[in-house]
């Protein structure tokens, strides 16, 4: 049995018993790492949720914070700000758009087996509160964490 098929076992295992599995992709030379979950849609009809650039245990955390708040019925839509995900930041729930899909969702892809699921993309801003799309978002964090949606001026807070 080969180690992919027995990780692909086990993504099937977690998403029949949890709801879903989180797949975690490390930095490289093309981007910062991210974590995604698998499942969401399936389960739940609710779009799959990436965060792009955060450490692997936080966002894993996150990700299984938000999916329990899915099972409990909450629908988390694109466009809008939520204040639970972070203890005192407001999150943005950002539409995936599918030109993304082939480079960030491969496991999501091979589950689905086709790129027809939403995902959402959640958005947090620095410690002071700047998100990526605002001008005096820091220099040095420009590529920490990309927009993989359309960013609408009302976004701004």
């Amino acid at each position: 049995m080969s180690k992919e098929k027995t990780g692909y076992e086990k993504q099937l295992s977690n998403i029949k018993e949890h709801g879903l599995h989180v797949i975690h992709v490390l930095e490289d030379d093309k981007g910062p790492g991210f974590t995604y979950s698998v499942g969401l849609f399936h389960n739940y009809q609710h779009p799959e949720i990436i965060i792009i650039g955060l450490k692997r245990e936080l966002a894993h955390v996150l990700i299984n914070d938000i999916a329990f708040d899915i099972k409990e019925g909450k629908l988390y839509k694109g466009g809008q700000f939520y204040s639970e995900i972070l203890d005192d930041f407001e999150c943005l729930m950002l539409d995936v758009e599918a030109k993304h899909y082939d480079e960030y969702f491969g496991q999501a892809s091979r589950f689905y087996e086709s790129n027809d699921f939403p995902v959402l993309q959640c958005v947090y801003p620095t410690l002071s509160g700047v998100y990526p799309w605002q001008d005096d978002w820091p220099e040095n964090l420009k590529d920490l964490q990309p927009m993989l949606g359309v960013i609408n001026s009302s976004f701004d807070k």
